[in-house]
């Protein structure tokens, strides 16, 4: 019997829940330092949802405006977009990132069949995150309305994540040139402009359209795929990663963001349907901070605390949902009228507890695999 035909042993599916079992690829510092600075914010953005206010109609909100979602703080559109719009598209270039390492890991080491098996049963977990955040908690599921199901499968964050996990393992399958992958990715952006500005399709904004369109999940698959060149990219050269950044991370962040400025004109960046212009500002965003992260590295300086929290990212990112809610529960005007108290209870105890959660897991050697 060969090593693909043994059978399982005894616990391996919890060891692969516990991120325990053998590593199909290298594990990156500096990419968890990313992923927990990511996260930090994404709790941010979570636990300042309900204690949002709208500036023009004189609500208060708690909260530095530029850690809170633009079109919250003032409701107009265009909207304000501050790094928490589209640090949801930052998160999803994570994945997609991750996502490279650990399908083409399994996909060497395994072959086709478990690197699926994996993808799959990732997605899967996924979409039931999204059925119970979407659907059932923050949906309206049990009051009879449709909502939910939109969230659920294509408009929710969960739901986003899961599909652009599978693009990302579809194109890394198909495609297994970086650089030609990263045009299927290009057209995908283009196909979402082209649609955006025709009169058809419904959008957050001030539309005529009619026609509902997945705009979000578009460009959300689109930067998966993307990620998924930096991080093939960075294995351009084993012995030397600095070429990668040379040759390619960092001039198609450059090209990304002079694009997004252009572009910007015309479509402006937009959270609700992640418009192309927005996307490019993530992509462009993402390869910058993972340069700054590995200069860190080279450096041997590393932030405490991030690693800790990018290791287990979903998993703290899922939790970070349930504390948002029990921070909804603290009367706003209290926290308005006593804001020493609001930067305790709100913008640090929750930080804090996730944080030690994340520090607890990773002594105990715990990756949670969602």
């Amino acid at each position: 019997m060969t090593m693909s035909e043994e059978k399982p042993k005894e616990g391996d599916l919890m060891k692969r829940i516990l991120g325990r079992e053998e590593l199909t690829h290298k594990r990156y510092e500096w990419l968890d330092q990313f992923r927990g600075l990511i996260i930090i914010f994404l709790i941010i953005s979570v636990i300042t949802w309900e204690l949002s206010g709208d500036a023009i109609a004189g609500d208060i909100m708690v909260g530095p405006p530029l850690l809170n979602h633009g079109f919250q703080y003032a409701k107009f559109y265009p909207a304000i977009i501050t790094i928490i719009d589209f640090g949801q598209q930052i998160f999803m270039f994570c994945m997609g990132y991750v996502a490279y390492l650990a399908f083409s890991g399994r996909l060497e080491k395994k072959g086709a069949k478990e690197a699926w098996k994996h993808g799959i049963i990732r997605v899967a977990i996924l979409y039931i995150l999204s059925f119970l955040d979407d659907g059932l908690i923050g949906g309206d599921l049990l009051d009879g309305g449709t909502t939910w199901l939109k969230n659920v499968f294509w408009n929710g964050t969960l739901a986003n994540l899961a599909i652009g996990t599978f693009a990302a393992y579809l194109a890394v399958y198909l495609v297994r040139d970086a650089d030609k992958r990263l045009y299927v990715g290009i057209a995908m952006m283009i196909l979402h402009s082209i649609l955006f500005a025709l009169p058809f399709f419904e959008h957050y904004g001030p539309s005529t359209g009619t026609l509902v369109f997945p705009f979000i999940s578009l460009n959300h698959a689109s930067i998966a795929i993307i990620a998924t060149c930096f991080s093939q990219w960075y294995k351009m050269d084993p012995d030397n990663p600095r070429v990668a950044f040379k040759k390619r991370i960092l001039p198609v962040a450059v090209i990304c963001i002079v694009i997004f400025y252009c572009l910007d004109w015309i479509q402006p960046a937009e959270h609700h349907d992640v418009t192309t212009s927005l996307a490019l500002l993530a992509i462009a965003t993402s390869a910058f901070m993972i340069t700054v992260f590995y200069s860190l590295e080279q450096l041997d300086f590393k932030i405490p605390i991030l690693s800790e929290m990018g290791k287990n990212m979903l998993l703290i990112f899922i939790l970070a949902l349930f504390v948002g809610l029990f921070v909804g529960i603290i009367p706003k005007d209290f926290l308005v009228a006593n804001p020493l108290l609001a930067l305790i209870l709100v913008g640090i105890l929750p930080i804090a507890i996730l944080a030690g959660i994340a520090v607890l897991l990773d002594r105990k050697n715990i990756k949670i695999k969602i």
